[in-house]
């Protein structure tokens, strides 16, 4: 397999699987048959700009940022951490207080990383529903905010 074929078969797997180890990508290379190294994978994860983002399970996982998602993850980190009050959750959705005048900006942050766990936001001048994908359970959710609210 050459480089061009292994770094789309690599994407592919970030995309469709929560991956947050090396190694679990080489064992996924070798069940197709192929052998790589780790030193291979982490080349080809840092030529392809992977980035690991916080996952429902208290860990980290890669993933392929968009044009801007670094950024914007950070400027989400950095939001949260300034203006976070609390938050709440019940049923699917999880109501996050912040300081008044940053609702909109903490809702549209969360919009634009687009965790895979959030089905859309609401939000007002000081509070943010984030109403959460069928099956996601809050505790998942509340983990990454609270990840992202560790400085």
């Amino acid at each position: 397999m050459n480089k061009k074929v292994r770094q789309k078969e690599l994407l592919t797997l970030i995309q469709n699987q929560q991956i947050g180890r090396q190694e679990d990508i080489v064992a996924y290379f070798e069940t197709l048959g192929e052998t790589v190294t780790q030193a291979t994978i982490s080349r080809d994860i840092n030529e392809l700009s992977l980035i690991k983002v916080p996952n429902s399970h208290g860990g980290f996982h890669y993933h392929l940022p968009k044009q801007d998602d670094r950024p914007r993850l950070h400027r989400l980190k950095r939001a949260l951490q300034q203006s976070f009050l609390s938050q709440r959750a019940q049923r699917g959705q999880i109501m996050i207080k912040v300081q008044p005048g940053n609702g909109q900006l903490i809702a549209n942050l969360f919009e634009q990383v687009q965790f895979p766990e959030v089905f859309g936001t609401l939000s007002d001048d000081g509070s943010v529903l984030v109403l959460l994908k069928d099956g996601v359970l809050p505790a998942q959710m509340t983990n990454i905010i609270q990840k992202l609210l560790e400085k």
